[in-house]
């Protein structure tokens, strides 16, 4: 294993650069004073470079020198149906790569990992209380089941090589260009459309981008060795008729909340 420069000590990699929450995650750790090398696997630009994380030996070659690896990349905010072969190509994104850049980490001495994951792998309804980080995984699509598979390969190879990891958790992330149920719900709200969810009384944890990033750069600097889960949310839960009141106000509108629900915008939410 190779020696880390201490001249480098805050530099940091990132894979899935290119993405919602790679791009806010660049700028925070950079910020956080880290030295960062941007990767992207799909969508290289400007500001980040092509990377194929299924090549092991490829990946070890650019993050050589690097102190601490955030893996963010991952195939997410897709249906099972949208798919071709759901099962292979969720596995392959995140299972496959994630492997495969740990397995890279451990080659070049990268001495900390951050690995993005999904408090989906905990279940679809939490428990009173909500979930902590030692909560007991229950996935129930293909999505959850693949980040979990994922956890637990990236696991087995740092313990086995002595790479620090934090595995990061969270629920569903929002913020001015997130993807998936977050963009749907912003459209609804912009066209006035009436939202059946006033009956959604359970309340549900939900993260803002830059409150997530804060918890990758911690996640960055921590000392500690060993494997870490982190939930990391926003401090307060709320109903899925508060958090689309809050984001009408963000978008100087009204959310039209109706009093019933149906299954389309349960899953939405």
């Amino acid at each position: 294993m190779s020696a880390i420069d201490p001249a480098r000590r805050k530099s940091a990699a990132v894979t899935g650069a290119s993405g919602f929450i790679g791009r806010h995650a660049v700028r925070a750790l950079e910020a956080a004073g880290f030295q960062v090398r941007a990767f992207s696997r799909r969508y290289p630009d400007s500001h980040c470079t092509a990377l194929d994380y299924l090549d092991t030996d490829v990946v070890a070659r650019a993050i050589e020198g690097v102190n601490v690896l955030v893996h963010l990349s991952g195939l997410a905010h897709v249906s099972e149906r949208q798919l071709i072969n759901a099962r292979a190509d969720f596995r392959e994104s995140n299972v496959l790569a994630a492997s495969s850049v740990a397995s890279a980490c451990a080659k070049a001495g990268v001495e900390r990992l951050v690995l993005m994951s999904s408090a989906g792998v905990l279940g679809a309804h939490s428990p009173a209380g909500g979930f902590d980080d030692e909560a007991t995984p229950e996935p129930l699509d293909l999505y959850a089941k693949s980040k979990l598979e994922g956890e637990l390969r990236v696991s087995e190879l740092a313990a086995g090589a002595g790479l620090s990891l934090a595995i990061i958790r969270p629920p569903m992330v929002y913020g001015p260009g997130a993807p998936g149920s977050f963009r749907q719900l912003c459209t609804w709200i912009r066209r006035g459309w009436p939202l059946p969810i006033g009956r959604l009384e359970s309340k549900r944890s939900f993260v803002g981008v830059r409150n997530l990033c804060d918890g990758v750069c911690a996640a960055a600097a921590m000392r500690s060795a060993g494997i870490h889960k982190m939930l990391i949310s926003d401090a307060e839960a709320v109903t899925a008729a508060e958090f689309a009141r809050r984001i009408a106000d963000a978008l100087g509108k009204r959310a039209w909340i109706m009093p019933f629900t149906i299954g389309l915008i349960t899953s939405l939410i």
